[in-house]
């Protein structure tokens, strides 16, 4: 794709990133419009930097044209294990390669900040999310309910 940059998020990015966010939600089909719990499950959107790119992790967007079209997130967890979050691509521009971009990118970050293992969690309706993450050798290792949806556990060894 044309003008595609993969980059680290920057202050400018943070609507952008959260209307992403919102609307990857929606068209999975994963929203759940409680604004109190949105306020709590979201609040990591409001300190980005804070939560993950100076706490040993990384947030990765990738912007068409210097708009925001995907996002993905790397989160310490303890000195060996880090988790893959906010893996979001623009619905209309899904099943492009920009996760897979995404994904390899923190996979590669997060071996050089010196981790061993990832996890990740994702809503088992998300089929594509899914087969994205077995690709890149992700296994499930439970699965449970979070924010009332049915959602799958994955994680590998780096």
């Amino acid at each position: 794709m044309e003008n595609l940059v993969l980059r680290q998020f920057e202050k400018r990015d943070e609507e952008a990133v959260y209307d992403l966010h919102v609307s990857a939600m929606k068209h999975a089909g994963i929203f759940i419009d409680n604004p109190e719990l949105r306020d709590e499950w979201d609040k990591d959107l409001k300190n980005i930097p804070g939560v993950y790119i100076n706490n040993k992790g990384e947030f990765l967007v990738v912007t068409i044209e210097d708009k925001v079209m995907g996002m993905g997130a790397l989160r310490k967890v303890d000195e060996t294990t880090a988790e893959i979050k906010r893996m979001r691509v623009e619905p209309a521009l899904q099943g492009k390669g920009i996760g897979k971009l995404i994904l390899d990118k923190l996979i590669e970050r997060a071996k050089e900040l010196g981790y061993q293992k990832l996890t990740l969690d994702v809503a088992a309706k998300q089929e594509a999310a899914r087969h994205l993450y077995e690709s890149r050798e992700f296994k499930e290792y439970k699965t449970g309910k979070l924010g009332g949806q049915e959602t799958i556990y994955y994680q590998r060894e780096i």
